[in-house]
């Protein structure tokens, strides 16, 4: 040894406390198992995203026919003309007030039938995600970004 160097001894027990970079991560072979969940994950978030924007849709929806309700009861007890599809009806308020009520009731029966099923995706996806971070870590990435 000379009298520049400095020798150290390596204590094993001093890299326990350290945290792993992504780098340092053990390689985990990605098994058919593996992948299809990864794959099922993928389609049911896109199918998640999917219910969102139907929900969203549906929701603004709900607020233009509680509108059209509120402007019939404040209305004057004339005929009113009705949009059906792509024709316009003359009928009564008293009409035109059912019909938008009925529609409400449609729309929200879907969106509680939307959210029931986003429900289920998100359960079925805390399942997989559990899955998966157990098996791979943090060198899986399965968060929205």
């Amino acid at each position: 040894m000379s009298t520049t160097g400095v020798m150290r001894e390596v204590n094993p027990s001093q890299d326990k406390g350290k945290a792993k970079t992504p780098d340092e991560a053990p390689d985990v072979e990605v098994r058919k198992e593996d992948q299809e969940m990864i794959n099922e994950f993928g389609r049911l978030n896109n199918q998640y995203l999917e219910l969102d924007e139907d929900l969203a849709y549906l929701k603004e929806q709900l607020e233009k026919l509680d509108d059209a309700v509120t402007e019939l009861m404040v209305g004057v007890g004339g005929p009113v003309r009705l949009s059906l599809g792509e024709a316009f009806m003359d009928v009564s308020e008293d009409y035109a007030t059912e019909h938008c009520e009925r529609k409400q009731e449609q729309l929200q029966a879907k969106v509680e039938e939307l959210g029931r099923e986003k429900g289920k995706i998100a359960t079925r996806q805390m399942e997989l995600k559990k899955v998966l971070y157990g098996r791979f870590g943090s060198s899986i990435n399965l968060e929205n970004s």
